[in-house]
C-alpha cells in the first residue's frame, strides 16, 4: 500500500478533534450499527502503524476491536478502516472503509 501525502499543510489529526468527531458520528448511528460499536469499544489509543518506508512509523487511533480486528481512523486518508497488527504490535495493513458506519458493519 502506497500513500502520497498530497498536502503539504496536512497534520495529524489530534486526539480531541478525533474524540469531537468520533462523538458525531456514533451519535448519528442507527441502533443496529450502534449495538456493534457497543460491544467493540475501546478507549480510544494510538497504534502504531507503518505506512511506507517513505513515512516510517507513524499512528493511528483506534476506536473498537473485535477479536485481532482493529477500527482505526486513518487520518491521512480520513476513514475508519479495519485491520490487524502484526506479532510485532506495528498495523501494516488495512481496508479503509470510509464512514465509521461502513466500518464497524465490516468489524
Amino acid at each position: 500500500m502506497t500513500t502520497e501525502i498530497l498536502n503539504d499543510d496536512w497534520t495529524p489529526i489530534s486526539r480531541s478533534e478525533l474524540e469531537n468527531r468520533f462523538k458525531t458520528e456514533v451519535a448519528a448511528l442507527p441502533a443496529d450499527v450502534l449495538n456493534i460499536y457497543k460491544q467493540n469499544a475501546i478507549t480510544i489509543a494510538e497504534q502504531p502503524c507503518f505506512r511506507s518506508e517513505q513515512y516510517g512509523t507513524e499512528r493511528v487511533f483506534v476506536v473498537a476491536r473485535s477479536g485481532s480486528q482493529l477500527l482505526i481512523f486513518d487520518d491521512v486518508e480520513d476513514e475508519f478502516a479495519v485491520g490487524a497488527q502484526s506479532d510485532d504490535g506495528v498495523l501494516r495493513e488495512w481496508g479503509l472503509c470510509g464512514d465509521l458506519i461502513d466500518a464497524l458493519r465490516l468489524l
